[in-house]
């Protein structure tokens, strides 16, 4: 379900909509949620912190208000995330059944969600979309859009939501909420974090959230291989335009020698980021499909978002990422053009 406006010659375009911008009607989440019986609850492939514990925390608390639930990802959930509560209950199969209302969290696209539940929701079975998001979004997602993008993480708005529903004083919930909370403001370190993310962190741990169960799992239990790959990732640094870009390459023969899955190069767009002088930096990923993954970050003046989105990409001002469909001397050809664009006018 695309509600995106279609310019004259069909093609969609983004526009600005104040559902953009501002919570949406809380009072139609509301609504939903004491109406509906069957729950579906998704989030995108590839999923980090915030998008399965967006999706947990969310699925496990309908559960509490006995409804159907079914919490699906394409993907398994990654290494370092399986110490969240009930995360064995997310399906990578997308049942084939009737929902009243399905709930997509931390993403913007079905598409993103996977190509069976693009399929599932043209073909109506999913019921209402309510997209629960912090990304400021340009055109309209679902039928019910509430979204928060002064929201440290997407899991931040969930919280807000249970807290309405007098859901939220339990210790599984609120280790799922710290678990987005730290992963998107990169334990407390980026930008987006606020006083108002130091109180929620606060109130998290009041409730049981416990910060070295989630340091432990997310920072301290990573395989030898990771560091194995990040080393050959490494010999790939490349820094230019007067020391201000910087970028290195994970490819699949690197994969190969590492004995190392994609997800363990997760974290690798920080790393040349990481350099002094530089303000922009990116990561990219040779997948099996031939399609080259551009992982962004910036330290001030420049919004990677907007380099992303030149791309069909998007994300954050300071993290953003998109997907290319050529070969790896291209990609970084195409994205070193945009990013010397923006060095040059140096602003958002």
């Amino acid at each position: 379900m695309d509600h995106r406006p279609k310019n004259k010659k069909g093609s969609k375009s983004l526009v600005h909509s104040p559902w953009s911008v501002v919570h949406g009607p809380l009072s139609t989440v509301l609504s939903a949620i004491k109406t509906g019986r069957r729950f579906l609850v998704v989030s995108h492939y590839h999923p980090d912190g915030d998008a399965l514990g967006s999706t947990l925390a969310l699925g496990l608390s309908l559960k509490k208000l006995e409804k159907k639930v079914v919490m699906y990802n394409r993907d398994r959930v990654p290494y370092n995330l399986k110490y969240l509560p009930a995360s064995s209950s997310i399906t990578q199969t997308l049942p084939n059944i009737s929902f009243d209302y399905t709930f997509i969290v931390d993403c913007a696209q079905p598409k993103r969600v996977s190509d069976d539940f693009a399929k599932a929701l043209e073909a109506k079975r999913l019921g209402k979309l309510l997209c629960l998001d912090h990304h400021l979004l340009d055109y309209k997602v679902g039928d019910v859009d509430w979204i928060d993008p002064k929201a440290a993480s997407t899991g931040c708005v969930i919280w807000k939501l249970l807290k309405t529903l007098k859901l939220h004083k339990n210790k599984d919930i609120a280790n799922l909420v710290y678990c987005t909370l730290t992963v998107d403001t990169g334990s407390f370190r980026y930008s987006n974090t606020t006083a108002d993310v130091f109180k929620m962190a606060g109130e998290l741990l009041r409730y049981g959230a416990d910060p070295w169960l989630a340091a432990r799992n997310l920072e301290e239990s990573n395989p030898s291989e990771r560091y194995v790959l990040l080393g050959l990732a490494l010999r790939s640094l490349f820094v230019g335009m007067n020391g201000e870009y910087a970028s290195m390459d994970v490819t699949q023969s690197m994969l190969k020698e590492s004995g190392a899955g994609d997800d363990l190069s997760e974290d690798f767009a920080n790393y040349p980021r990481s350099i002094k002088g530089v303000e922009v930096s990116a990561l990219f990923r040779e997948m099996e499909d031939l399609r080259i993954k551009v992982s962004l970050r910036s330290k001030l003046r420049v919004d990677v978002s907007k380099v992303a989105k030149s791309f069909g990409g998007g994300g954050h001002v300071h993290a953003a990422g998109c997907i290319l469909r050529c070969d790896l001397t291209s990609a970084k050809k195409q994205i070193e053009t945009e990013v010397r664009k923006k060095l040059k006018n140096k602003k958002f």
